[in-house]
């Protein structure tokens, strides 16, 4: 009997533990956070008779202001971003061979393509050249 009254404290105090880390982790996730992320990106759906010969940059840094359960998701993925060349880039730079992808372009693409929130920044690089040679 008394081994049994040991046991439900035990239990009773591990359920408070656990709540308590519960509550923790909500308050935490429910503030608002400033954090910085570096991605590795990547140009898709370039031009077909066209390929990619060179990128200036391979990487992005990307400040991201938001509560902390929207930032888990980047802390928890993988930090690679596919950019769709067809959707980011204008009919004059569909044409030409030497592109710059400028950091403003980028940023409208990520908000409104890969779901980032509004309140998302790029600092480095302030643009992105490419090359590209005809097949």
């Amino acid at each position: 009997m008394a081994q049994k009254k040991q046991r439900a404290k035990r239990y009773r105090l591990l359920f408070c533990l656990v709540l308590s880390v519960l509550c923790w982790f909500a308050v935490k996730m429910s503030k608002n956070y400033t954090q910085t992320y570096l991605f590795d990106i990547e140009f898709v759906n370039t031009p077909k008779n066209k390929s990619l010969s060179h990128q200036s940059d391979t990487s992005i840094s990307v400040t991201i202001e938001g509560k902390g359960v929207s930032l888990l998701k980047y802390e928890l993925s993988r930090k690679k971003l596919n950019v769709d060349y067809a959707d980011i880039s204008t009919p004059e730079q569909k044409r030409n061979k030497n592109v710059t992808v400028k950091k403003r372009q980028l940023n409208t693409y990520l908000i409104a393509h890969l779901d980032f929130p509004e309140h998302s920044v790029i600092n480095e690089p302030s643009q992105i050249n490419l090359e590209f040679e005809n097949k």
